[in-house]
């Protein structure tokens, strides 16, 4: 592998004048002003870690990191060795993160790949990073050439996610997805969704649930103020109510992606929790702070680089928030990614409620089932993890709270999903795992601010684009989403679907 040297960087720390502060490590990310790579440090202050860098035209320019450093320094303990793809599409020529597509200097495999299907859309959201150009539909072609073209390079994928624009407006979104659903080595196909189409279409809704599709729904609140400051005008909290209803009455399983502003909606996380663990149909919860890039997360506004959402922060507001049903004790860093882009916690489903895992499971076995992947994968590391929890639990009877139920239901899990009678295939032990298990996953993207090339090399959820390249997600939104040549011609007809619908339909 070839590894491009990078000179450290010219930087003198000394006090600042709000307290004491200590250089903690080199990194290397972007100037805010120009985009080009810059040098760069890590600094801890006043318990909080912030990104300063300096580039030779514009200066230097800081940014919070993490609003918890023991949180950073901890979860910098949890790194894992990545899994590289079977085969890379560039080549490694001017350093990352200007090779990207994925070049051999990458230290992580696909995790997710996301599919943009059109970039039609029916919302024009104020956070949204995308520009709505309406001139753009994926073609047959174009997909089926993606979907071998990741098959190669993974050879077996859990999941893929269709996005846009809102994928669902795509003319031949069924099409695509019975493509998608035909090939073998895909377990699961996602798609994004702000949910108007399925709020005003139940019959939508009965067809995804006959394809086994998984849905994504954007939820950032549950009351109207931020949800309008966030997606724009209408009555946004109808329509996801109405979205919501539908999927559980066509037993559609759900994913709630909530992104979280300072100050605009981080007073709801609690709420969003408590959705999780009342609606049996939603199967995990993603809280994503906010990335200000793009066609709208650039001008959103309040936006303060120095005072943004992080991963910890989000911990701390799950705790308070949650009334006693999650801690921070619960949650830690994904091994697959860089421990600042993920943070998780899986939920074992009991008697008395749900249960984090890190309650009951040995740390060690919980980074093993969680390594190289988002979500739980019952192989024969998750089973080998599982029963020897049994065990351990039963010969320490009492050690651990309601430690009766929890081993009931994990019993119950080992009976489901590996029978002694049968062998069953992946994707039926997923389903089942479903029914046991929930997630709460914390997905902290980058801006031009947060950007990091450290963290970029260790992406694994990644832009799959129709000429063969898989570009690492904040790589792709902060430098080359808007070269895209897909996206240049001029802009469309914007087409309209679901906000009409939803003014006639009852509710």
């Amino acid at each position: 592998m070839i590894k491009l040297p990078i000179a450290e960087p010219k930087f003198t720390v000394l006090a600042a004048k709000d307290g004491q502060e200590t250089y903690h490590s080199f990194s290397r990310g972007l100037c805010p002003s120009c985009k080009r790579p810059v040098d760069g440090v890590r600094i801890i202050r006043q318990g909080k870690v912030y990104l300063r860098k300096q580039c030779p035209e514009h200066g230097q320019s800081e940014a919070l990191i993490s609003g918890d450093a023991d949180w950073f320094l901890k979860s910098l303990t949890y790194i894992k060795e990545g899994s590289i793809p079977l085969k890379h599409s560039t080549a490694v020529d001017k350093g990352c993160p200007d090779d990207c597509g994925l070049c051999p200097d990458h230290e992580q495999h696909s995790c997710l790949p996301i599919i943009e299907i059109t970039n039609h859309c029916n919302l024009e959201c104020p956070i949204c990073i995308v520009e709505n150009r309406h001139n753009y539909d994926m073609s047959k072609d174009e997909f089926a050439r993606i979907l071998d073209g990741l098959v190669e390079k993974e050879g077996v994928l859990e999941t893929i996610n269709l996005s846009g624009g809102e994928p669902t407006m795509h003319p031949q979104f069924f099409e695509l997805l019975d493509m998608a659903r035909a090939k073998s080595e895909i377990s699961r196909v996602s798609i994004s969704t702000n949910g108007l189409r399925i709020a005003t279409d139940p019959a939508f809704c009965e067809e995804l649930a006959k394809r086994n599709v998984y849905v994504s729904l954007q939820l950032d609140a549950l009351s109207n103020p931020a949800l309008r400051a966030l997606r724009g005008a209408g009555d946004q909290k109808l329509a996801k109510e109405k979205a919501l209803a539908n999927l559980e009455r066509a037993k559609v399983r759900t994913t709630i992606v909530s992104t979280l502003a300072r100050g605009v909606n981080d007073d709801q996380v609690g709420e969003c929790i408590k959705l999780l663990y009342e609606r049996d149909f939603i199967l995990s919860l993603t809280f994503q702070p906010a990335a200000y890039t793009g066609y709208g997360g650039t001008h959103f506004a309040p936006h303060n680089p120095m005072d943004v959402m992080t991963i910890p922060d989000v911990v701390k507001a799950a705790e308070t928030q949650s009334g006693g049903l999650l801690r921070q004790s619960d949650f830690l860093p994904l091994p697959c990614s860089h421990p600042s882009c993920f943070g998780l916690t899986y939920l074992l489903k009991t008697e008395g409620g749900y249960v984090p895992f890190p309650r009951f499971l040995d740390l060690e076995k919980y980074l093993e089932v969680i390594s190289n992947r988002g979500t739980i994968r019952p192989d024969e590391t998750f089973e080998s993890a599982i029963r020897s929890t049994i065990d351990e639990m039963w010969t320490s009877a009492g050690q651990v709270p309601d430690s009766d139920k929890i081993l009931k239901s994990l019993r119950r899990a080992i009976f489901l999903m590996y029978p002694e009678d049968k062998a069953l295939e992946l994707e039926e032990r997923l389903h089942i795992g479903e029914s046991l298990v929930k997630t709460v996953f914390i997905h902290a993207f980058m801006d031009v601010h947060t950007f990091e090339v450290d963290r970029i090399k260790k992406c694994c959820t990644h832009y799959a684009l129709p000429d063969g390249r898989l570009m690492p997600g904040c790589a792709y939104n902060n430098l080359y989403r808007a070269k895209d040549a897909r996206f240049l011609a001029p802009v469309g007809e914007p087409r309209i679907w679901g906000k009409d619908e939803l003014k006639r339909s009852p509710v």
